[in-house]
């Protein structure tokens, strides 16, 4: 079984054995800006965002999955437990020769909504996707016109 959670000091050492990033996640952690995933009480995996940080909206810069466990629905959870603490409309980006991770936004719901040259190596297209997230604790508020009503 997959469980989420918000990431915790103690996360740090089992998240720098499979993190191939550059940097640290010290500053994430402390903000409570990353979700870990657990499977038998062992950290597989985990996604991090940054405030506002996408014109202004919140940004998923990260989603890291433990080469073991890889494709096991550990992504999927993640991805799926961000509206436990993100709403609004969220970004996310991937370059565009990850075939593999264009499609999970796909089929995991994320809309398409641009790309951007340059900010990649070898001018590969750096696509942009989001997702409206509602609280998971809320029902999913109705359209405008539905409102009016």
């Amino acid at each position: 079984m997959i469980t989420t959670r918000i990431a915790e000091p103690y996360d740090l050492s089992p998240i720098m054995a499979f993190d191939s990033f550059p940097g640290d996640r010290i500053a994430e952690i402390v903000e409570r800006r990353m979700l870990v995933a657990e499977t038998n009480d062992v950290v597989v995996g985990y996604v991090a965002w940054q405030q506002g940080g996408c014109i202004g909206k919140d940004y998923v810069n990260k989603l890291v999955v433990d080469d073991a466990h890889r494709r096991r629905g550990i992504a999927q959870a993640l991805m799926g437990a961000l509206n436990t603490v993100l709403s609004g409309r969220v970004f996310i980006s991937i370059g565009a020769q990850n075939a593999p991770g264009v499609s999970f936004l796909r089929q995991a719901g994320w809309t398409p909504a641009g790309h951007v040259l340059g900010l990649l190596p070898f001018n590969e297209a750096e696509l942009f996707f989001h997702q409206d997230m509602w609280p998971a604790t809320s029902a999913v508020p109705k359209a405008a016109d539905e409102r009016s009503r």
